[in-house]
C-alpha cells in the first residue's frame, strides 16, 4: 500500500516512521490513509 501511494520513497522507512509516530499518540496520513491508535491500543 505504501508503494502504491508513494512510489518515490522507502517504503520500509516510511512504514517505521508511521509505526513510531502513531506510538506516540499522533495521525500520520498517507494519501488517502490515516494510521492512528486508539486509546485502548497506546502501552504507557
Amino acid at each position: 500500500m505504501i508503494e502504491e501511494e508513494m512510489p518515490e520513497t522507502d517504503a520500509r522507512a516510511t512504514l517505521d516512521y508511521i509505526l513510531l509516530e502513531i506510538q506516540k499518540g499522533k495521525t500520520v496520513t498517507l494519501g488517502e490513509c490515516r494510521f492512528k491508535t486508539s486509546n485502548n491500543d497506546r502501552k504507557n
